[in-house]
């Protein structure tokens, strides 16, 4: 359990340490597997389906890369926003017990722990194959990348261990 690991948990919702920063931090980190799936649609569709000229030139890889850190950063964006919009003006108390909820999921600590997993794998494989791309955009792209693997993973997992669809 990642999550309850890294940050501090206690033993009630109310007494919750850094609800803000939890949550927040969740929202990004549960929105990049999504920001990835569409940031690899439109490489995969420029090159396949619209048959650009432009889209055929750069390596597969270097698109996908591309793409992806650029996804990322917006999807990061778009994910403080909205977690913002949706808990402005509420007490902190529901801050607090969205987070220890959060923290105290079984289920959702393990597919955060597959999805960061997966994020560091690919940032490293982002890194070696980004090409003629700047360091940020390999490792960024790949952490993307990564995070949709994992995901894909734990949904994969979770089916195969226990005979299930996923929850």
């Amino acid at each position: 359990m990642l999550d309850a690991a890294i940050y501090p948990t206690s033993d009630y919702a109310e007494d919750q340490k850094l609800p803000h920063f939890i949550l927040t931090t969740h929202v990004i980190h549960r929105g990049m597997p999504i920001g990835a799936f569409i940031s690899s649609v439109i490489p995969l569709t420029s090159r396949y389906i619209l048959r650009r000229p432009a889209a055929k030139m750069l390596p597969f890889s270097t698109m996908l890369l591309r793409s992806n850190s650029t996804g990322l950063l917006v999807t990061s964006g778009l994910m403080v926003a909205m977690t913002w919009g949706r808990m402005a003006g509420r007490p902190l108390i529901e801050w607090q017990d969205r987070s220890w909820r959060l923290l105290r999921n079984e289920g959702q600590c393990q597919l955060d722990d597959f999805s960061a997993a997966g994020g560091v794998t690919g940032a490293v494989v982002g890194l070696a194959t980004r090409g003629s791309l700047p360091f940020w955009r390999g490792v960024v792209g790949g952490f993307g990348l990564g995070t949709l693997a994992g995901t894909a993973a734990f949904a994969a997992y979770k089916i195969s261990s226990s005979g299930e669809k996923a929850d």
